[in-house]
């Protein structure tokens, strides 16, 4: 078995062979015209801009965007930037690469947290609901795609984007939803907390589940917004007797989640439980993102770079 080194281990100027999957692929040319294939390149442990710069004609057509690799290269760092100059690379498989240490599932970063906790989590926060008609359609939703929700990232590339992301997410805002609630005894506490927990639903079929987490043709054609209150639409259509009302504001806050139509919803929040969900969504949205860009910033020192979603630099102090 080959000596491998993770992503998250890489030391410039050192030598690294290992398996990687390939996230991004493209072919361009330098200024003096050379073809070369720049790639972005993934594990369990993180993500690494990467570069072959000779005999690209040699490697061009031996994987693709979304093939694990295997990798010999040297890390080094450019503009304050990990980056990996690659010597060798070809498309991994298991029959080949299994006796020198190839698995798939690590080149899949998954949550930290444990599966079965946050199962029991998620129950707590289902049977905090007193509204029979709530309970019974989230659990006919969360029955008929528990394999999807369990596995699936919160997103492809922002936040909670690792396997069981979509989970972890969905069980943050249904806490956040009983927690919040209570600040505003006004509100429909059940919608709140049924909305917070079905908001993201749609994904159990916007996305695919495979090495590197894509969207279905339904996920690109309609978007998960649409396909959540279809979902909806479809399980409440299986309850006697739910109340029509109902049925609308949930669906209304699947549609108006995201906020605004720039950011995807087709409609802005248009009552006070609707507008709760969007910000708690939000909130615990970006605070994963934050958290992740710091985490995974490798400079020295107390702050991030400024190349990240907020746009600034991140204080990585304690």
């Amino acid at each position: 078995m080959m000596k491998i080194t993770k992503i998250v281990n890489f030391t410039p100027g050192k030598k690294i062979q290992g398996f990687f999957l390939c996230i991004e692929k493209h072919i361009r040319k330098t200024k003096s015209g050379d073809l070369y294939i720049d790639l972005t390149l993934q594990d369990d442990s993180g993500r690494t801009i990467a570069k072959l710069w000779d005999m690209t004609d040699k490697y061009i057509d031996l994987f693709s965007k979304g093939d694990p690799v295997a990798v010999k290269g040297i890390p080094s760092t450019y503009q304050d930037e990990l980056q990996l100059t690659i010597s060798h690379i070809s498309k991994a498989d298991s029959d080949r690469y299994r006796k020198y240490g190839f698995n798939p599932n690590e080149l899949i970063p998954s949550i930290e947290d444990s599966i079965d906790e946050l199962e029991d989590r998620l129950r707590s926060v289902i049977k905090s609901i007193k509204s029979k008609h709530y309970k019974q359609l989230i659990k006919l939703v969360f029955s008929r795609y528990k394999s999807e929700i369990l596995f699936l990232p919160g997103s492809i590339s922002y936040h909670h984007p690792v396997r069981g992301g979509l989970l972890k997410h969905i069980v943050s805002c249904g806490e956040l939803a009983m927690t919040v609630s209570n600040h505003y005894p006004e509100l429909n506490r059940d919608l709140i907390i049924c909305g917070a927990l079905l908001h993201d639903i749609g994904k159990v079929r916007g996305m695919k589940d495979d090495l590197n987490f894509t969207s279905t043709d339904d996920g690109y054609f309609e978007g998960h917004i649409i396909l959540g209150r279809d979902i909806v639409s479809e399980e409440v259509g299986k309850i006697n007797d739910f109340p029509e009302n109902d049925k609308f504001k949930i669906q209304h806050i699947i549609l108006s989640h995201q906020g605004v139509p720039p950011k995807g919803s087709p409609i802005v929040p248009k009552f006070p439980e609707a507008l709760l969900v969007h910000y708690i969504d939000e909130l615990d949205g970006k605070i994963d993102m934050m958290k992740r860009s710091i985490k995974q910033d490798l400079d020295s020192g107390n702050w991030t770079d400024s190349r990240n979603y907020f746009r600034t630099e991140l204080w990585k102090g304690k």
